[in-house]
């Protein structure tokens, strides 16, 4: 059996939830509670291991910089999920509550705006030439987060449309954490170039599996319920294909259109998508994303955290 892709790393994630935690502390018992309960949450860390990979692989030899430049943006990529399921008015996030449930709502933004504060705090201290691309990849967040607002129920929204969404949801923040990496190792401007676009591309393949598993996926695995999507009226790329079948899709764009959505609707409506070829389109799509990432890896030097990057595509 095969090491998972982050084996090499193991370590150094393991420092970046010590960083987490520790620099996470509060005066305030109870905000340093709850922002302990959003980091225990687990995750996969993909951004942080994005960030030390990428350092690793364009000769980075001194960890310590690219691990507490991880933490800080796993922290603020925290922060943003804070408030997305307060936004979202979600229940389950990792299989536990969300922290707006948990505690209150009142208090789940303050701890998200703290958090931003501390994570852009460890990134000033680490690592000020790239602040820029976090503020970047941030503003993209925001900006996406509103762009789906704007689509939610909507059944006119088109694959460029979720593409943009994704972009800021999702890729800018993977393309930043890999850029970071190279930049505090000092390599040269194609290497920067060639891993950002690895990552900016790896960002857009997770988030269309991520959104495929809402209508495919197995809560104990995914930790939310699959059709939690729909109940937003997210739209997510396995909607918007199914949507285009001329069997199915009338009936799915009436129930994506609705506002009061029953669990009933939900069910019938990931019946219409499972009938379809969009989580096949979907997967299909999200391989291309993938080869058009690794084919950016060729300029990169064989390494093992090179071969680590491939693994995790």
């Amino acid at each position: 059996m095969s090491e998972p892709w982050h084996s090499c790393i193991s370590g150094e994630l393991e420092k970046v939830e010590e960083i987490m935690m520790h620099d996470l502390e509060s005066e305030n018992p109870e905000l340093t509670e709850m922002c302990q309960y959003v980091i225990a949450s687990g995750g996969k860390r993909l951004r942080p291991a994005l960030c030390i990979l990428s350092y690793g692989a364009v000769g980075g030899d001194d960890m310590i910089t690219p691990i507490k430049v991880g933490a800080a943006f796993e922290i603020i990529h925290s922060a943003t999920l804070i408030h997305d399921d307060i936004n979202d008015q979600g229940e389950i996030r990792r299989g536990r509550k969300t922290l707006h449930k948990e505690y209150t709502i009142s208090k789940a933004i303050i701890a998200g705006d703290y958090m931003f504060a501390m994570g852009f705090r460890l990134l000033a201290a680490e690592a000020p030439q790239i602040v820029d691309y976090i503020v970047e990849a941030s503003a993209a967040m925001g900006a996406g987060e509103f762009v789906q607002k704007d689509f939610e129920h909507a059944s006119n929204v088109r694959e460029e449309d979720y593409i943009h969404i994704i972009t800021g949801k999702t890729a800018k923040l993977f393309e930043a954490s890999s850029k970071s990496g190279v930049a505090v190792a000092n390599a040269d401007s194609s290497m920067l170039e060639a891993l950002g676009n690895f990552s900016f591309n790896i960002g857009l393949a997770f988030q269309i599996v991520d959104d495929t598993l809402d209508v495919t996926g197995d809560p104990h695995n995914t930790g939310k319920a699959v059709g939690t999507d729909l109940i937003e009226g997210k739209p997510t790329l396995p909607v918007i294909y199914a949507m285009e079948d001329k069997v199915n899709g009338p009936r799915l764009i009436e129930l994506f259109e609705k506002t009061d959505v029953t669990m009933e609707d939900v069910r019938e409506a990931l019946e219409l998508i499972r009938a379809t070829d969009s989580v096949d389109r979907c997967l299909a799509r999200a391989s291309e994303y993938v080869d058009k990432a690794m084919s950016y890896l060729s300029a990169i030097p064989d390494s093992v955290y090179k071969r680590s990057l491939l693994s995790l595509a």
